[in-house]
């Protein structure tokens, strides 16, 4: 192995252990604190979850910020900084008492969150890997379903024997053991024509003109796929609403989590032979199969099983499509539009959430947001399509 593959092996491993930080312990552990805290608190569950929101939402507000940030500073003391913030704000909130204090820590966490997430890693892995980058960024954010599936059962003991406060000095130990070293040796690699092209046509103040058409749907898009995809946290509600039990319930949250994975390194595969667009849009044809499956054979468990494994497949979009995309499209102004994307889809992901409970609520039933999730699925699919004929993207 050459010198150059080493260090494309070396900033590989370090993405992984950013992601499986920043997405695997912050993002998708961060649910295991409700009961306990609110128990502990004396408070509802409800006004603890809003913790991981507020954590969500800072994220998608400073991507802003830290898109412009990058062009300015490097990417290596934006992650590292991005990742002690973090770290002092799980030890922060393991000594917390009061609700307003979670949520004032929580905004800053949101704010470092982003910084080694996401938007950073795929530009690092782009720089590295230039179009065959999808599978190495599929790796990483598959690797983040993995952590959390690690961690959660150690948490959950450490919660039990320990209390919640011990559990987040272990969160902020382990980041801060993995991710801050990590971040802080991260590179860009200096030899990247994109990325020089981009500093070039930053210095002359030239930008890549995007098509308005294209330029519009990257604004809208991230809505469709939050419409496709805000199902995801009712599937244990749905087997209960069919007859189910809540154990059969559990059984597809583990299905669909470990397909999730599953389907992120498939697309990364796929989109670096065939496109990022026919892979997208027929992800997108796969979440429509899903529903199907889920309308018309709901009285059987393996069909329930199925539909949500082909389900799992529609977050591959966002994690991993949309952000190699744009850098095809978008070129140097890949992380203002990143931002602008992952702000969009934050908000109304979080929208559809809620209106997904509130319509299965009303019509005590789930088809109604069975049918929504179809038509978003087919407006993504449409856009995708166009998105590949205007920019001539396979």
């Amino acid at each position: 192995m050459n010198d150059f593959k080493k260090k494309q092996l070396g900033m590989l491993i370090r993405c992984c252990v950013c992601i499986g930080c920043s997405i695997g312990m912050v993002s998708n552990c961060i649910g295991l604190f409700y009961t306990p805290m609110a128990q502990a608190l004396g408070t509802g569950r409800g006004q603890v979850a809003a913790i991981s929101t507020i954590i969500s939402l800072s994220s998608a507000f400073f991507a802003q910020v830290v898109a412009r940030l990058i062009k300015k500073v490097p990417i290596n003391i934006v992650m590292g900084f991005g990742s002690l913030v973090v770290v002092l704000g799980f030890l922060a909130l393991s000594f917390a008492k009061q609700l307003p204090v979670f949520y004032a820590i929580a905004v800053f966490m949101g704010a470092g969150d982003i910084c080694f997430k996401s938007l950073t890693v795929s530009m690092v892995l782009r720089s590295w890997y230039g179009e065959k980058s999808g599978s190495k960024l599929g790796i990483s954010m598959a690797l983040s379903g993995v952590v959390a599936a690690v961690m959660n059962p150690i948490l959950g003991k450490i919660i039990e024997g320990y209390g919640y406060a011990m559990a987040f000095r272990v969160l902020a130990l382990l980041i801060g053991v993995l991710a801050i070293p990590t971040c802080f040796t991260i590179r860009l690699n200096e030899n990247d024509e994109s990325a020089a092209a981009a500093k070039k046509a930053a210095g002359s103040g030239e930008k890549t003109i995007i098509p308005f058409l294209v330029l519009a749907i990257f604004t809208t898009l991230p809505v469709a796929i939050s419409g496709a995809t805000g199902m995801n946290t009712h599937f244990s509600s749905f087997a209960v609403s069919l007859g189910y039990s809540l154990s059969f319930g559990a059984t597809l949250v583990s299905f669909q989590s470990i397909f999730n994975s599953v389907w992120k390194l498939v697309y990364g595969y796929i989109a670096d032979r065939l496109g990022y667009v026919r892979t997208s849009v027929a992800y997108m044809g796969m979440n429509i199969i899903a529903c199907l499956i889920l309308l018309f054979f709901s009285g059987s468990r393996i069909a329930i099983i199925a539909g949500t494994c082909i389900y799992a497949a529609a977050f591959s979009l966002n994690t991993v499509g949309l952000p190699i995309l744009l850098q095809g499209v978008a070129k140097e102004r890949f992380a203002e539009i990143f931002a602008n994307c992952t702000m969009v889809q934050t908000i109304f992901y979080a929208m559809f959430t809620t209106l997904f409970g509130t319509i299965s609520d009303t019509a005590g039933s789930y088809m109604p947001c069975l049918l929504m999730v179809i038509c978003f699925s087919a407006i993504g699919m449409v856009m995708f399509m166009v998105i590949g004929k205007r920019t001539h993207t396979a």
